[in-house]
């Protein structure tokens, strides 16, 4: 007999299959979490949302705060690391302006998702905004990015008289972190949405044109 199988409540979505499981949980999660909070969701809220039952949740993760950093590191600060690119992007890496016009656009599509959208809602709501996981993914992000910058100012392809590579990193995301603390939340409307990316994609022209020569 499979003691994994949860009963599933009315309107619940089907049993994940194996392969989507852990997927099906972080998304059953951070719906919850942005809905009702940290602390207001359980680990069998989690698994009911699913269908499952705890020890199937159990069996990928070992605990709430276990869900929330596998979230987190889908859907938090750190994806604009992903937006960094890789050999691939080498072209546009020696395009300072068109980079940061492409950076932006990439970190806009990461964070207008219905996750990166929970998530922020999570962190503010919930007081999370000065989490020591948080607190890192934007270091790491930071550190990207000024490594860009720090060849770019080696290369003399953008100006010197501006500041330190820390210094145009911070100054490149501030902005588009503030934009989507404001208007990428999961009750964001879709004025708000385009309001995030009207102001994400004004900034980075204005961060191009004044970086470069």
């Amino acid at each position: 007999m499979d003691t994994t199988t949860g009963r599933r409540g009315p309107g619940r979505p089907p049993k994940a299959e194996a392969g989507d499981t852990k997927t099906a949980l972080l998304d059953a999660a951070l719906r919850l979490f942005a809905r009702h909070g940290y602390a207001g969701t359980s680990i069998r809220a989690i698994a009911r949302e699913v269908g499952l039952s705890e020890s199937v949740l159990y069996a990928h993760f070992p605990g709430k705060q276990a869900i929330y950093e596998a979230a987190m590191s889908l859907a938090g600060p750190q994806v604009a690391l992903l937006a960094l690119g890789g050999e691939g992007d080498q072209g546009s890496r020696d395009d300072p302006a068109e980079f940061v016009r492409a950076f932006a656009e990439r970190v806009l599509a990461a964070w207008d998702t219905p996750q990166a959208r929970q998530s922020i809602s999570l962190v503010t709501r919930d007081g999370l905004i000065h989490d020591e996981m948080l607190g890192l993914g934007i270091e790491r992000a930071l550190a990207g990015l000024a490594g860009v910058f720090a060849r770019w100012l080696a290369e003399g392809r953008v100006r010197d008289d501006l500041g330190s590579p820390d210094d145009l990193a911070y100054s490149l995301l501030g902005p588009i972190a503030h934009a989507r603390v404001l208007w990428l939340h999961d009750g964001a409307t879709p004025e708000q949405r385009e309001l995030a990316r009207r102001r994400m994609t004004a900034h980075a022209a204005l961060f191009a044109r004044a970086i470069t020569r």
